[in-house]
């Protein structure tokens, strides 16, 4: 009672006050936590930010600051296989773009070994300098490879000739020549007769047959007489009999 005989009415404890303002505090720590989660950020726990969850409480609020971190946990992970995944296609799909770009290269280049010693190139479509490049590079290595004597280059399919593109086919032939090989150009249309004239093409250093038909022919026509003429002087180098 006070000096007046009245009863006091009993304040709030600061102890009771003090509780409920940690517990606002929590809760507003949750909120905000998760918020965060909710834009991309799952790296932010509980216990960072109120100081280590103490899991020796044993209150109503301690298990959803326990969930929300197992949340976050789960999320975290979730985020990392994901983006394991995220690099393992971007890597298969790497892998299929260069074989796809191999197969490419290997349909846009198909040399044929027609004879013994004997190989064909028909070029289709138009031909760019990256292509060019490539196709030069395939078709040396098979002329060492198969040690060709004559290549047939067939034009019947080929588009238009840029000027660049027509420079690296005249320098396929004259590589083909150091090498040993004897080229032959076949099925030229009229648009690329005139941009190999533009290069002052020399025409006497190549044959040039109007069908591979024509070319293949007299390739093997050519090496049937060589066979001929070495079994000859064979012959005619035998001892003869007294």
């Amino acid at each position: 009672m006070d000096w007046n005989g009245k009863e006091a009415t009993a304040a709030p404890s600061e102890d009771a006050a003090s509780i409920v303002q940690v517990r606002r505090e929590r809760i507003h720590t949750v909120l905000d936590i998760l918020a965060q989660a909710a834009l991309g950020n799952y790296n932010v726990r509980i216990g960072e930010v109120t100081g280590k969850v103490d899991t020796q409480v044993d209150d109503e609020f301690l298990e959803i600051e326990v969930a929300a971190n197992m949340l976050l946990d789960e999320l975290q992970l979730t985020r990392q296989q994901s983006e394991a995944q995220q690099l393992e296609l971007v890597r298969q799909s790497e892998r299929l773009r260069l074989q796809q770009e191999e197969l490419v290269r290997a349909l846009s280049t198909p040399i044929i070994v027609v004879a013994a010693g004997v190989l064909a190139l028909p070029i289709i479509g138009t031909v760019e300098a990256e292509r060019a490049h490539s196709m030069t590079e395939a078709l040396l290595a098979r002329v060492v490879a198969e040690r060709a004597t004559h290549v047939i280059l067939d034009l019947t399919g080929a588009g238009e000739l840029a000027p660049a593109t027509a420079r690296s086919l005249l320098r396929m032939t004259e590589a083909m020549r150091m090498l040993g090989t004897r080229p032959l150009l076949t099925g030229i249309s009229p648009s690329i007769a005139q941009a190999l004239v533009a290069l002052d093409f020399d025409i006497s250093q190549t044959v040039v047959l109007p069908q591979l038909a024509d070319a293949l022919a007299m390739v093997l026509a050519e090496k049937a007489g060589t066979r001929k003429n070495s079994s000859g002087q064979a012959l005619n180098a035998r001892p003869k009999k007294p």
